[in-house]
């Protein structure tokens, strides 16, 4: 069974990341690699479980339905977990929404 996390878009992800470190380091500049780089290792780091995906909003369809496009594009099956990580406003934490894949894609009929 696998875990699919879809995480806010990378550009929300770097403002938050910018914010938080001027509230920590108030005064120290943070630089656009530093934030890339952190990222990069979060996500690497994320994806080394196996069966556990890191998607970010931008890389699906921009549909209304995150579920059927995690199968469509990314193979989730019947009993898979997704985890819908929101974006965060002022100081409040992200919401999440949590459900199982539980339905298959049925098969397109052949082309003619």
């Amino acid at each position: 069974m696998a875990t699919f996390y879809v995480i806010p878009p990378r550009e929300c992800l770097e403002q938050a990341l910018v914010e938080f470190l001027g509230r920590v380091l108030p005064g120290v500049p943070t630089s656009p690699a530093v934030v890339e780089a952190f990222l990069g290792a979060l996500e690497l780091e994320a994806n080394r479980a196996e069966d556990v995906f890191f998607i970010h909003r931008e890389d699906l369809g921009g549909f209304d339905d995150p579920v059927r496009e995690l199968i469509e594009a990314f193979g989730a099956e019947p009993g898979d977990q997704v985890i819908e990580i929101g974006a965060t406003v002022s100081s409040r934490p992200a919401t999440l929404r949590r459900c199982t894949v539980r339905e298959r894609v049925s098969e397109m009929p052949a082309v003619r």
